[in-house]
Protein backbone atom coordinates (compact mmCIF):
# COMPACT_ATOMS: atom_id res chain seq x y z
CA UNK A 1 0.00 0.00 0.00
CA UNK A 2 1.41 2.98 -1.07
CA UNK A 3 3.12 4.99 1.47
CA UNK A 4 1.01 2.85 4.01
CA UNK A 5 3.37 3.66 6.66
CA UNK A 6 2.99 6.99 7.35
CA UNK A 7 -1.01 6.39 6.02
CA UNK A 8 -2.57 9.95 6.63
CA UNK A 9 -6.19 8.81 4.33
CA UNK A 10 -9.19 9.42 6.96
CA UNK A 11 -10.47 6.97 4.78
CA UNK A 12 -9.02 3.72 6.03
CA UNK A 13 -6.31 2.28 8.92
CA UNK A 14 -3.62 0.33 8.45
CA UNK A 15 -3.63 -2.35 11.06
CA UNK A 16 -0.08 -3.85 10.75
CA UNK A 17 2.07 -1.69 8.44
CA UNK A 18 3.89 -3.76 5.31
CA UNK A 19 5.01 -1.46 2.52
CA UNK A 20 6.52 -4.57 0.65
CA UNK A 21 3.65 -7.01 1.35
CA UNK A 22 2.49 -8.57 -1.62
CA UNK A 23 -1.08 -8.48 -1.66
CA UNK A 24 -3.72 -5.60 -0.18
CA UNK A 25 -6.98 -6.30 2.09
CA UNK A 26 -9.60 -4.09 2.91
CA UNK A 27 -11.92 -4.59 5.51
CA UNK A 28 -15.24 -3.01 5.21
CA UNK A 29 -16.69 -3.10 8.56
CA UNK A 30 -20.43 -3.07 9.27
CA UNK A 31 -22.39 -0.64 11.49
CA UNK A 32 -21.79 -2.75 14.40
CA UNK A 33 -18.52 -3.50 14.22
CA UNK A 34 -15.87 -1.09 15.54
CA UNK A 35 -12.53 -1.15 15.08
CA UNK A 36 -11.30 -3.13 17.83
CA UNK A 37 -12.77 -6.26 16.49
CA UNK A 38 -9.80 -6.50 13.86
CA UNK A 39 -7.05 -5.16 15.77
CA UNK A 40 -5.45 -8.28 15.40
CA UNK A 41 -6.35 -9.26 11.71
CA UNK A 42 -3.38 -9.14 9.61
CA UNK A 43 -1.09 -9.95 12.42
CA UNK A 44 0.05 -13.78 11.17
CA UNK A 45 -0.15 -12.84 7.31
CA UNK A 46 2.91 -11.55 6.49
CA UNK A 47 2.01 -11.24 2.99
CA UNK A 48 -1.01 -9.41 3.49
CA UNK A 49 -1.43 -5.72 4.49
CA UNK A 50 -4.65 -5.21 5.84
CA UNK A 51 -6.39 -1.65 5.87
CA UNK A 52 -9.55 -1.10 8.42
CA UNK A 53 -12.36 0.93 6.53
CA UNK A 54 -13.28 4.38 8.49
CA UNK A 55 -16.58 5.56 7.05
CA UNK A 56 -17.56 9.30 7.88
CA UNK A 57 -19.53 9.48 11.40
CA UNK A 58 -17.69 6.28 12.82
CA UNK A 59 -14.51 6.32 15.40
CA UNK A 60 -12.03 9.05 14.22
CA UNK A 61 -15.01 10.67 11.92
CA UNK A 62 -17.75 10.86 14.71
CA UNK A 63 -18.68 14.51 13.41
CA UNK A 64 -18.67 14.35 10.10
CA UNK A 65 -22.23 13.06 8.59
CA UNK A 66 -22.81 9.50 7.81
CA UNK A 67 -23.34 8.82 4.33
CA UNK A 68 -26.80 7.37 3.23
CA UNK A 69 -26.88 6.31 -0.47
CA UNK A 70 -24.89 3.72 -2.22
CA UNK A 71 -24.16 5.81 -4.99
CA UNK A 72 -22.55 8.20 -3.27
CA UNK A 73 -20.56 5.59 -0.75
CA UNK A 74 -19.30 4.83 -4.29
CA UNK A 75 -18.16 8.08 -5.34
CA UNK A 76 -16.63 8.82 -2.19
CA UNK A 77 -14.45 5.49 -1.97
CA UNK A 78 -13.49 5.84 -5.56
CA UNK A 79 -11.70 9.32 -5.00
CA UNK A 80 -10.52 8.48 -1.62
CA UNK A 81 -9.67 4.74 -1.37
CA UNK A 82 -9.13 3.77 -5.19
CA UNK A 83 -5.52 6.02 -5.22
CA UNK A 84 -4.52 3.50 -2.84
CA UNK A 85 -5.04 -0.34 -4.04
CA UNK A 86 -1.52 -0.36 -6.08
CA UNK A 87 -1.39 -4.42 -5.72
CA UNK A 88 -3.44 -7.61 -5.87
CA UNK A 89 -6.50 -6.86 -3.41
CA UNK A 90 -8.83 -8.43 -1.43
CA UNK A 91 -12.27 -7.23 0.06
CA UNK A 92 -13.73 -8.12 3.14
CA UNK A 93 -17.42 -6.43 4.10
CA UNK A 94 -19.60 -7.52 7.19
CA UNK A 95 -22.91 -7.00 7.61
CA UNK A 96 -23.71 -3.43 5.33
CA UNK A 97 -19.84 -3.29 4.75
CA UNK A 98 -20.39 -6.10 2.28
CA UNK A 99 -22.79 -4.27 0.56
CA UNK A 100 -20.32 -1.36 0.17
CA UNK A 101 -17.70 -3.40 -1.18
CA UNK A 102 -19.81 -5.62 -3.95
CA UNK A 103 -20.69 -2.49 -5.30
CA UNK A 104 -17.40 -0.89 -5.23
CA UNK A 105 -16.08 -4.33 -6.89
CA UNK A 106 -19.20 -3.80 -9.15
CA UNK A 107 -18.38 -0.24 -9.95
CA UNK A 108 -14.70 -1.13 -11.00
CA UNK A 109 -15.29 -3.54 -13.06
CA UNK A 110 -18.10 -1.51 -14.65
CA UNK A 111 -15.90 1.09 -15.47
CA UNK A 112 -12.64 -0.35 -15.71
CA UNK A 113 -11.06 0.82 -13.15
CA UNK A 114 -7.94 -1.59 -11.39
CA UNK A 115 -10.70 -3.76 -11.92
CA UNK A 116 -7.66 -6.21 -12.42
CA UNK A 117 -6.47 -5.71 -9.42
CA UNK A 118 -9.63 -7.33 -7.55
CA UNK A 119 -8.72 -11.41 -6.43
CA UNK A 120 -11.68 -11.76 -4.10
CA UNK A 121 -14.39 -10.74 -2.16
CA UNK A 122 -15.17 -12.07 1.15
CA UNK A 123 -19.30 -11.83 2.47
CA UNK A 124 -19.57 -11.74 5.93
CA UNK A 125 -23.67 -12.10 7.29
CA UNK A 126 -25.58 -10.32 4.69
CA UNK A 127 -27.80 -11.49 2.54
CA UNK A 128 -26.83 -11.06 -1.21
CA UNK A 129 -27.71 -7.69 -1.88
CA UNK A 130 -29.96 -8.34 -5.20
CA UNK A 131 -32.46 -10.13 -2.47
CA UNK A 132 -34.34 -8.16 -0.13
CA UNK A 133 -32.85 -8.36 3.46
CA UNK A 134 -35.46 -9.75 5.96
CA UNK A 135 -33.85 -7.86 9.00
CA UNK A 136 -34.85 -4.38 7.40
CA UNK A 137 -33.81 -1.81 10.00
CA UNK A 138 -34.85 1.16 7.72
CA UNK A 139 -38.52 0.93 8.91
CA UNK A 140 -37.74 -0.43 12.96
CA UNK A 141 -38.46 1.37 15.96
CA UNK A 142 -35.61 2.07 18.00
CA UNK A 143 -36.94 -0.14 20.58
CA UNK A 144 -36.74 -2.92 17.55
CA UNK A 145 -33.48 -2.23 16.45
CA UNK A 146 -31.91 -2.52 20.08
CA UNK A 147 -33.40 -5.64 20.39
CA UNK A 148 -32.03 -6.72 17.46
CA UNK A 149 -28.40 -5.43 18.56
CA UNK A 150 -28.61 -7.11 21.64
CA UNK A 151 -29.74 -10.38 20.32
CA UNK A 152 -27.46 -10.26 17.57
CA UNK A 153 -24.32 -8.85 19.43
CA UNK A 154 -21.26 -11.07 20.86
CA UNK A 155 -22.69 -12.39 24.55
CA UNK A 156 -19.23 -10.82 26.02
CA UNK A 157 -20.35 -7.41 24.49
CA UNK A 158 -24.17 -7.11 25.76
CA UNK A 159 -23.81 -4.82 28.83
CA UNK A 160 -22.48 -1.84 25.99
CA UNK A 161 -26.34 -1.69 25.33
CA UNK A 162 -27.02 -0.62 29.18
CA UNK A 163 -24.89 2.67 28.65
CA UNK A 164 -27.04 5.22 26.50
CA UNK A 165 -24.43 7.34 24.76
CA UNK A 166 -23.42 4.01 23.25
CA UNK A 167 -26.97 2.68 21.98
CA UNK A 168 -27.66 6.56 20.66
CA UNK A 169 -24.70 6.32 18.76
CA UNK A 170 -25.20 2.67 16.94
CA UNK A 171 -28.90 3.68 16.60
CA UNK A 172 -27.89 6.84 14.55
CA UNK A 173 -25.26 4.71 12.75
CA UNK A 174 -27.71 1.78 11.89
CA UNK A 175 -30.04 4.16 10.51
CA UNK A 176 -27.84 6.26 8.39
CA UNK A 177 -26.39 2.48 7.32
CA UNK A 178 -30.04 1.10 7.08
CA UNK A 179 -31.22 4.24 4.61
CA UNK A 180 -28.14 2.79 2.11
CA UNK A 181 -28.34 -0.67 3.19
CA UNK A 182 -31.84 -1.15 2.16
CA UNK A 183 -31.29 -0.38 -1.83
CA UNK A 184 -31.49 -3.77 -3.77
CA UNK A 185 -28.59 -3.84 -6.39
CA UNK A 186 -29.06 -5.43 -10.05
CA UNK A 187 -28.27 -9.06 -10.15
CA UNK A 188 -25.80 -8.96 -12.65
CA UNK A 189 -22.54 -11.32 -11.80
CA UNK A 190 -19.30 -10.07 -11.79
CA UNK A 191 -16.50 -12.03 -12.62
CA UNK A 192 -14.32 -11.95 -8.95
CA UNK A 193 -14.60 -15.11 -6.73
CA UNK A 194 -16.98 -14.56 -3.93
CA UNK A 195 -17.03 -16.49 -0.44
CA UNK A 196 -19.09 -16.38 1.84
CA UNK A 197 -19.45 -16.75 5.55
CA UNK A 198 -21.71 -16.42 8.33
CA UNK A 199 -23.18 -17.40 11.96
CA UNK A 200 -24.58 -20.45 12.26
CA UNK A 201 -26.81 -18.96 15.20
CA UNK A 202 -28.57 -16.38 13.00
CA UNK A 203 -32.34 -17.28 12.08
CA UNK A 204 -32.53 -15.09 9.04
CA UNK A 205 -29.18 -15.48 7.36
CA UNK A 206 -29.21 -19.20 6.91
CA UNK A 207 -26.81 -20.98 5.04
CA UNK A 208 -29.76 -21.25 2.61
CA UNK A 209 -29.80 -17.33 1.92
CA UNK A 210 -25.97 -17.17 2.14
CA UNK A 211 -25.99 -20.01 -0.86
CA UNK A 212 -27.31 -16.81 -3.33
CA UNK A 213 -24.24 -15.16 -2.95
CA UNK A 214 -23.49 -17.97 -6.24
CA UNK A 215 -25.84 -15.55 -8.74
CA UNK A 216 -23.65 -13.05 -8.30
CA UNK A 217 -20.31 -14.14 -9.29
CA UNK A 218 -19.52 -15.98 -12.56
CA UNK A 219 -16.97 -18.08 -10.51
CA UNK A 220 -19.34 -20.53 -9.93
CA UNK A 221 -16.59 -22.97 -9.39
CA UNK A 222 -14.85 -20.93 -6.64
CA UNK A 223 -17.76 -20.47 -4.98
CA UNK A 224 -18.40 -21.27 -1.22
CA UNK A 225 -20.10 -20.69 2.06
CA UNK A 226 -18.59 -21.50 5.69
CA UNK A 227 -20.63 -21.17 8.53
CA UNK A 228 -19.05 -20.17 12.08
CA UNK A 229 -20.20 -20.91 15.45
CA UNK A 230 -21.83 -17.67 16.43
CA UNK A 231 -24.30 -14.78 16.12
CA UNK A 232 -24.00 -12.09 13.65
CA UNK A 233 -20.54 -10.56 14.83
CA UNK A 234 -19.68 -14.52 14.85
CA UNK A 235 -15.66 -13.34 13.89
CA UNK A 236 -15.46 -11.86 17.13
CA UNK A 237 -16.71 -15.06 18.79
CA UNK A 238 -14.94 -17.37 17.16
CA UNK A 239 -11.97 -15.21 15.23
CA UNK A 240 -9.03 -17.82 15.18
CA UNK A 241 -11.33 -19.93 13.43
CA UNK A 242 -12.62 -17.27 10.94
CA UNK A 243 -8.83 -16.42 10.65
CA UNK A 244 -7.79 -19.85 10.07
CA UNK A 245 -10.23 -20.03 6.95
CA UNK A 246 -9.01 -16.86 5.49
CA UNK A 247 -5.73 -17.98 5.47
CA UNK A 248 -7.47 -21.02 3.51
CA UNK A 249 -9.37 -19.22 1.57
CA UNK A 250 -6.64 -16.18 0.19
CA UNK A 251 -4.10 -19.29 -0.68
CA UNK A 252 -6.64 -21.13 -2.47
CA UNK A 253 -7.92 -18.11 -4.81
CA UNK A 254 -4.05 -16.38 -4.92
CA UNK A 255 -3.09 -19.77 -6.12
CA UNK A 256 -5.19 -20.06 -8.94
CA UNK A 257 -4.65 -19.70 -12.22
CA UNK A 258 -8.23 -18.73 -13.01
CA UNK A 259 -7.81 -15.57 -11.30
CA UNK A 260 -4.21 -14.91 -12.20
Amino acid sequence: MANSSNNDNRWFQILHPRPLAKYQVFIFPGAGSPGPYYKDWGENFPDYEFALLIYPGRGTRLAEKCITSVPDYITHMKRELLPSITKPCIFIGHSGGTMSSFALARNMIETGTKADLIKLLIAMARVPPHLEDPENFYIKTDKELIDILKQSADPKAKDLFNFKPFVDMQLSILRADAKAGNAILPSTPINIPIIVYGGDKEEKRTEEVLNRWSELTTKKELFRVRMFPGHHYFFSECQNQVLEALKEDFDSILNNSEVN
